[in-house]
This record gives C-alpha cells, structure tokens and sequence, in this order.
C-alpha cells in the first residue's frame, strides 16, 4: 500500500477523502452554473437586442413625426392667401399695402414655427416679385440662395443663424407642386429649416439611463452626435457600417467586436430624413449585473470550498493526526522500539487513548528490559559453557600434535606450537570481560591458524583489514567459530591448498568482517537450510556455532545486524559478521 502523509495506511487518509469530496461536489455545481450563465447571458443578449431595437424605432417614429409635421406645415403656408400674394408685389414697391401684408406673413410664419416644440424656421421667397419674407433674419433669400432647392427630401447644410452658421435640415415647397415635375420656374418657394441641435437634444433624452451611445449617421455627412459621446469609437463605427447594414439596410441588430471588446448595435432608418439611428452598447457594461452575480457565485463557492478545507484540515488535526501517531507508534513497537513516547497533543478524546498507549508502551519497556538482561545473562552463561565444551574437544587434537612431534625430536615445532596453544587458552579462558578489540580478536585468530596451519601444511591465511578497525570494540569469540566452520567443513574433502582470506571494512552504519575460503562450499539447499535455522533460532550438527554467533550478534548489535552466509568468489563459502551500529534496515 501507498503512504500518504506521515505514515497514513492506505491510499488517501480522511483530510485527502474530505478535500476530495468538497472538489467533487463543486465541480458540477459549477459547470451547471456556468452553463446556465451562458444560456442566460445568449437571451438576455436577444431580449436586449429587440428592446433596444424597439426603443430607437419608437424615437425615429417620433422625429419623423415632427419632421413630417414640419413639411406639412410648408403647404399651409403655401396656400396662406398672404403668401400667394407676394407673387403680385415688387420688392421696388414699397407701399403701405405691401409693408402690412409682409408683417402679417411674417407673424403667421412666427405662429406656426413656435407651435412645433423643435427650433426652426420658416421662409416664403417669390422668383417672381424678389420678395422674402423669414423667421430667419440673419440669412440673406435671394435668387442666388434658391438656385440649390431640395424638394424630395431633407438636405443637411450650414445656413446662417443669430449664434453664427449653424447645420440645419433644410426642405423647400415649390408651387404650383408640378414644378419639378415638369421643371417649371416657381411661382413660390416655402423653405423649412430645423438645427442638428434639436435632434442631438433628442438623442441626449435617449441616452439617459442607457449604457448605450446614440448617434445619427449618414454616408458622406459628419454623423450627429450628443454630448458626451465617445467620437472615436462612433469613427470606428462608421467606418464597419456598411458592413454591419449589409443583410437588412432599413434595420436591424447585430454583436460585433470593437477594438477587442464586444459590442450590441441596433440600428434603424429615418423615413423623413434617409439618415441612420445607430446605438451601440458595450456587453460589458450591459451584462454587468449578470457578470457581478458570476463572481458573487464563485466568490461563494470558493468561500465554501476554504470552509470545508478548513473544515477538513481542522478534521485532520484533530482525528488524522493523532491516528497517525497511533499507527507511527504501532509501528515502531513493531520494530522494537518499545520506549517510544507519542507526544500529547489537544485535550480531546485521543487524549486518554494516546496517554494510556505510552503508559502501556513505558511498561513494555520496562518488561523487555528485564527480559533481555534475562536473556543477556542466559546468553553469557551458554557462551561459558560452549567455551568450556570447545575447549577439551581442541585440547585432544593438540595434545595428540604434540605427542606426534615427540617422537619424532622435533623441539623447535613442539616450542612454537605450544607457544601458540598458551596464548590461545589464556585468551578464552578469560571470561570476566565479554568485550575486546578486533585487535585482540585478530591475535586469537592468528594463533588458531597457526595451530591449525603446522598441523596441516595446505592451510593458507590472508588479511585484508583496515588498520583503524583495529580499534573498534566486540564481544568475545565473534570471529572465531566462523574459522573452525572453514576449516572443519570446508577444507575436509577439498584437495591441494586451502586457502582463508579475511577482510575488513567499514560499512553504512557499522562495519563488516568477512570469511571467505576455497573449501567444498555449500549445497543451494543445504545454504537455505541454514540460513532458515539462522532466522527461526533452531541449529544443525553443522551451525550450533553459527547459530550461536548470529543470535549474539542481533542481541548486542539490534535486529538489523547478523550473520551473512553466501557463496564466494574463491568457489568456497563466504560467511561474515554484519555488525550495524547505527541504522534499522533488516539483514
């Protein structure tokens, strides 16, 4: 199994369940919403559309009307019989009769001009007589003026005014009306004048309360715009409008991009004037009430997901964590780190398990402490009395030795091996100190050889050990029963030179002392037998002291150290003291 966090069993622990949970159950919460926004936002885009659309169709009906009610205005006065006369007078004549007449035109004209709610302006001119008579006192009506007349439709021009020149929408009636039909000369000429100002007053009525930017366009004329508009992006606009009308020419609404930023455009035409009322609106600005409830929803959402994060994190210290102690520590007994104390932490309900567990752990230890000096004991016991059962057995081999070299004279063999024998018994009947230098051991180990080697010419030693392990402290005996083992069981059998090479070296954690040779070696099988004796405490004829060796070893050293049993690199067997002093992994 995968571990999570600090020893977590499992694949997720509680706060990762918990995070997961809350995730899971957003998500689709949120692609719900998003995708209900989306459909929201795509209507709430046509209904704005079409109440646009409608809202500047009811203001173009509404300026065509008072457009219209202007020209209609020019045929009553056409036919003003005051008017029809000025085609009878001469503007050499200055009578009393032609000065009254042209006063009364003249308030006739200012009656029906103040009751229209636009500025304007109404002028009767006769190409017959000369005569004009105008609301308008500062343009100058002569022939000249009236050589440019517009009939048909509304034509947008500067024309003078008290304020100075000024752009108007100007229209003239011509009688008889057949005039330009038949392009006769006019026996009357009405001009009806309105300023651009009307229509940009118009246009700022429309724009309160409207994100949009109205303005009145029409190709080859600069558009007519309020005050307040933004006149590079109405240019901008402009010059996309022939795209923009190209499906419907009369009306219509479209979404278009805009330097990077979308737009919602109606537009509509005037009948009366031929010019185009276009408003254009930024979706931003339009949608901002949707877009402010999306982030007031995320804004929430994400405040429930830092709820339940926290609410999960606060789950997980004070459940999670403390069952991960547990586990830690369970683990650790496991191992045999029986003193482990967990920390206490909240005063919560783990706060009575957790102390009643290092109230049972303390116990634990004290009760392994007891057993292993037990144990301890037993062992040091049993290693005297293996000493003392090695000793008589080896004292018979030797004493027969020295019998042989008897007989024959040989003096100088008999002093020396003698000499090797003492040193060899004074060492291992030593048995009130347990622990020795590898240096000492390396002593024993020489003069074991050496007794066995003057028995046996073919026997054959080296050592390979690094001189500052010489130093290093050990039990007693270590080392010496893995020599008996090659030489008792390896070398029988083996033919020619027998040859034992002992290395030393330091290793991660402690150190190694290795014993190979190029005896008989070992079965596959028998090997596995033997190291399965090593693991389960039980022992052969042939490991009673191995057996012995590799359970001192794991009692002093900890449950990671032991014996290495495998084949070696010379053909034998190579056996070794794994000795670690400072780490936990298993042998």
């Amino acid at each position: 199994m995968a571990k999570i966090g600090h020893g977590t069993v499992g694949k997720m622990n509680i706060f990762t369940k918990v995070v997961i949970v809350i995730v899971l159950t957003l998500i689709p919460i949120a692609f719900l919403y998003n995708s209900s926004n989306k459909t929201s936002t795509a209507v709430v885009e046509q209904e704005l559309l079409q109440v646009n659309l409608n809202r500047i169709r009811f203001f173009v009906e509404q300026m065509d009307v008072e457009a219209d009610r202007l020209w209609r205005a020019a045929f009553v006065i056409a036919s003003d019989s005051d008017a029809v006369q000025m085609q009878f007078q001469s503007s050499a004549d200055f009578d009393y009769a032609m000065l009254t007449s042209k006063k009364l035109l003249l308030q006739k004209l200012d009656m029906q001009s103040t009751s229209f709610e636009w500025a304007n302006d109404f002028t009767v001119y006769s190409p017959l007589s000369g005569v004009a008579v105008s609301t308008n006192l500062k343009q100058n009506y002569d022939a000249k003026y009236f050589q440019n007349t517009s009939q048909q439709q509304w034509d947008y021009r500067v024309i003078s005014t008290e304020r100075g020149p000024e752009k108007a929408f100007v229209r003239h009636l011509m009688t008889p009306l057949d005039t330009f039909a038949k392009q006769l000369e006019p026996n009357l000429i009405v001009e009806v004048t309105f300023l651009s100002e009307n229509l940009k007053k118009m246009l700022e009525s429309f724009m309160q309360g409207s994100v949009g930017q109205p303005f009145l366009y029409r190709p080859g004329f600069e558009p007519i715009a309020p005050q307040g508009v933004n006149s590079e992006l109405i240019s901008a606009m402009t010059a996309q409008f022939d795209s923009i009308k190209a499906q419907n020419p009369t009306e219509g609404s479209v979404k278009i991009t805009l330097r990077n930023q979308p737009y919602l455009v109606n537009y509509v035409t005037s009948n009366s004037l031929g010019w185009y009322l276009i408003d254009f609106q930024p979706m931003n600005k339009v949608l901002e009430p949707i877009n402010h409830s999306k982030r007031m929803f995320y804004a929430a959402s994400l405040l429930l997901m830092g709820m339940g994060v926290a609410t999960a994190a606060l789950l997980y210290r004070n459940v999670q964590k403390p069952i991960n102690a547990l586990i830690r520590a369970v683990r650790l007994l496991r191992r045999g780190v029986y003193g482990h104390q967990i920390k206490r932490g909240s005063n919560n309900e783990f706060h009575y398990l957790i102390e009643q567990f290092n109230l049972m752990s303390e116990e634990i230890q004290t009760l392994i402490d007891k057993v292993y000096a037990e144990q301890l004991q037993a062992k040091e016991s049993s290693l005297k009395h293996l000493q003392a059962q090695i000793n008589p057995h080896f004292l018979y081999n030797n004493f027969a030795y020295i019998q042989s070299m008897a007989q024959l004279d040989r003096t100088k063999a008999i002093v020396a091996f003698t000499q090797h024998l003492s040193q060899y018994y004074r060492y291992t009947t030593r048995t009130e100190q347990q622990l020795t230098s590898l240096a000492e051991e390396m002593d024993l180990i020489r003069n074991y050889l050496e007794i066995h080697r003057m028995q046996s010419e073919r026997l054959e030693y080296h050592e390979q050990i690094e001189e500052d392990m010489m130093s290093i402290l050990m039990p007693r005996l270590l080392l010496q029963p893995l020599i008996e083992n090659a030489i008792v069981h390896g070398m029988e059998g083996k033919k020619g030179k027998f040859e034992i090479i002992i290395t030393g070296s330091r290793a991660e954690g402690g150190w190694t002392l290795i014993v190979d040779d190029n005896g008989v070696g070992m079965k596959q099988e028998d090997m596995e037998v033997l190291k399965n004796s090593l693991q389960l405490q039980t022992s052969t004829n042939r490991s009673v002291g191995l057996s012995n060796v590799h359970q001192r070893l794991r009692h002093f050293y900890g449950p990671s150290s032991g014996l290495l049993i495998e084949r070696s690199s010379m053909g034998g067997l190579r056996v070794g003291l794994m000795m670690n002093t400072g780490g936990d992994s298993d042998v």
